[in-house]
């Protein structure tokens, strides 16, 4: 008798873990998609794609309080930046919500490849997943690096640049958004001796290379950003996201704002 109701039972409960296998592939493959998929230079097909699979929340972050308000602006709200195939590292599904983190790397508009770690999340509305929060993700912090603190605000990043952690070039960053706006941390090598906005508009790759991001960072959040050792040589934190308060979100870049910090090691 037991034999026959632990048979009944697993045969009850294997069409419910079919469904989360599925549901679980159908998560990973809407966020694989919208991963490859560029505003500028995207097909028709992967615009709509992107569209059907957004909630009005998604984009709101980045100054696009609906749908409609990206499709109007498609190539700014999606971007020019497409992701290599995003790696999953957590993954679950409750019902018509689901939680993802995923890993991708990044190229920058000075050709250097980094990492991005995401926080998303996803709601099921009539039978299609579709992508409703992201938030920047905590990097695997090595053991032995000591966590810097670094906080971010409107216009400034506050930390102590003569940390002897930082000087040592062996450290990582824990970062919180104290500020009322969505912000980003950018460490860039400044490997030329110039004015670093002269820099980067050139877009020189040997004058300054990309370390490292951590994009979005929303009012209220953390993440912890992972740095490889730094050698001696001059280095900067930078936000290029608009300015939110300005008429459509679409103010001056945070840097042109003051948002932007150097720092030495030694």
């Amino acid at each position: 008798m037991l034999k026959t109701i632990l048979l009944l039972l697993t045969l009850s409960c294997f069409p419910l873990l079919i469904a989360c296998t599925n549901s679980e592939d159908e998560v990973f493959e809407v966020v694989t998609k919208m991963a490859s998929i560029v505003g500028p230079g995207g097909t028709q097909d992967d615009h709509d794609y992107y569209l059907e699979h957004i909630t009005d929340n998604f984009n709101s972050t980045w100054g696009y309080p609906t749908v409609a308000d990206c499709a109007a602006d498609i190539e700014e709200c999606i971007g020019d930046s497409p992701l290599d195939p995003p790696k999953k590292q957590t993954l679950k599904v409750d019902g018509n919500t689901a939680t993802i983190t995923v890993a991708a790397t990044e190229q920058s508009p000075t050709g250097d490849s980094f990492k991005l770690v995401f926080d998303l999340t996803l709601v099921k509305q009539d039978g299609v997943w579709k992508g409703d929060t992201i938030t920047a993700g905590d990097d695997k912090i090595p053991s032995g690096v000591d966590l810097v603190p670094l906080e971010l605000n409107e216009m400034l990043f506050s930390y102590d640049p003569t940390d002897v952690r930082i000087k040592s070039g062996k450290f990582a960053f824990h970062i919180e958004n104290k500020g009322d706006q969505v912000h980003e941390a950018v460490l860039l090598h400044i490997k030329k001796d110039a004015p670093l906005v002269e820099l980067m508009e050139t877009k020189d790759p040997e004058g300054v290379g990309f370390l490292g991001v951590k994009v979005p960072v929303l009012p209220g959040a953390d993440a912890k950003m992972a740095i490889p050792e730094l050698e001696s040589g001059r280095y900067a934190l930078i936000c290029f996201l608009p300015d939110q308060s300005a008429p459509g979100g679409e103010g001056p870049p945070h840097f042109a704002l003051g948002m932007v910090s150097e720092f030495e090691v030694e």
